[in-house]
């Protein structure tokens, strides 16, 4: 810690001097002005600035997540409801405490109203009615975009790629604030910025600077929205699964930041080759560096390779860090899905028991 003869709180800011500058040139010219007024509006360049006082009821802080000022973690699962909602009931039998949800279309996709078909010929639920009804039994809701639709209907899936590069990267910004306005004071709603971002062997032209530059941006064009304090998901690189990008730029995207947590997803790079003790060490070693992380993604399946994540479900009860499966979906014969087609536990030894192993994770 170093130390100055005048500390920086008695110096004047920037943005303060510039304010001061324009009033005085009000003055001068004989124009009426409130200091609000006279401030320069605020531009992509600057990072929007953290709240004073206490951000309630959710907060991260030193590397953990809170709710209403003490650690808490969740356990979840990852769901399609933009294409209808579930039977909530089962859910709450298998104790599902957040639900991180899939948005395949977010060009089309309704914040809020009715149910709409969109150009690709699917029908979309609205966002504030799948939050309603997850609310309803007191669970928190991730809204996260997937993939986006152009006009004529073919979908671009998010997985794998650089975000400032699409051509549709303006409107996806748009958009996104759009959604931050409509949930800013439902704080039980948190903002993903993007899915599985990046090339997974960091091709592509990939670079941590390049992470840190999108993820500022994306970040900040959510806070953007006046009000909206609640929590913002950060993925990681190597689509979504590595945790070096946090680790070697993290601080920095923190350093004016609040409220963010690093999602990572636990395929192959978390659940082949490792043990239980490797897994604690990584995930101790991120919380030590005061980042606080989520795995917004945990399967059996997973290009092309058959997983086993017992190994892992252990090390993140150890750890206390918040757990999604994927996919709370009725499907018998995809392995990843929790639900055998008449909502029974998907669990065979094709899938590693999947089903069971993640119902009895929630209960415990």
């Amino acid at each position: 810690m170093s130390f100055s003869l005048f500390p920086n709180a008695f110096l004047p800011k920037p943005r303060t001097i510039r304010a001061l500058v324009w009033i005085a040139f009000a003055v001068v010219l004989g124009f009426s002005c409130s200091p609000e007024e006279a401030l320069p509006k605020q531009t992509d360049l600057e990072i929007p600035p953290v709240p004073k006082g206490p951000i309630r009821p959710f907060h991260v802080e030193a590397g953990s997540l809170h709710y209403q000022g003490l650690p808490v973690t969740y356990k979840g699962v990852n769901a399609m409801q933009t294409f209808g909602l579930v039977d909530p009931g089962l859910m709450n039998d298998w104790k599902v405490g957040i639900v991180r949800e899939f948005i395949g279309n977010l060009r089309e996709q309704p914040i809020q109203g009715a149910a709409l078909q969109a150009s690709d010929g699917k029908w979309y639920h609205s966002l504030q009615k799948i939050v309603d009804q997850n609310r309803a039994h007191n669970r928190i809701t991730i809204l996260c975009p997937f993939g986006w639709v152009d006009e004529v209907g073919k979908q671009t899936l998010f997985t794998g790629l650089n975000p400032s590069a699409q051509p549709f990267y303006a409107a996806y910004r748009s958009r996104m604030q759009a959604i931050a306005e409509q949930f800013k004071n439902q704080p039980d709603v948190w903002l993903e910025v993007w899915n599985e971002p990046y090339f997974w062997n960091n091709q592509q032209g990939y670079t941590h600077a390049l992470w840190l530059k999108d993820m500022a941006d994306m970040v900040d064009n959510l806070r953007r929205v006046q009000g909206f304090q609640n929590i913002i998901l950060v993925p990681g690189n190597e689509q979504g699964q590595s945790e070096a990008a946090v680790m070697a730029k993290g601080a920095e995207l923190l350093a004016g930041r609040y409220n963010l947590l690093f999602d990572l997803h636990a395929y192959e790079k978390w659940l082949q080759n490792t043990s239980e003790a490797q897994l604690i060490s990584r995930l101790q070693a991120l919380k030590k560096a005061n980042f606080a992380v989520v795995i917004g993604e945990v399967g059996v399946y997973n290009a092309g390779n058959n997983l086993d994540p017992s190994a892992f479900l252990a090390a993140v009860k150890q750890t206390d860090v918040s757990v999604m499966a994927w996919l709370w979906n009725k499907d018998s014969s995809y392995k990843n899905a929790l639900l055998t087609n008449e909502g029974l536990p998907n669990a065979t030894a094709e899938n590693a028991f999947w089903g069971l192993k993640f119902q009895n994770y929630l209960k415990q």
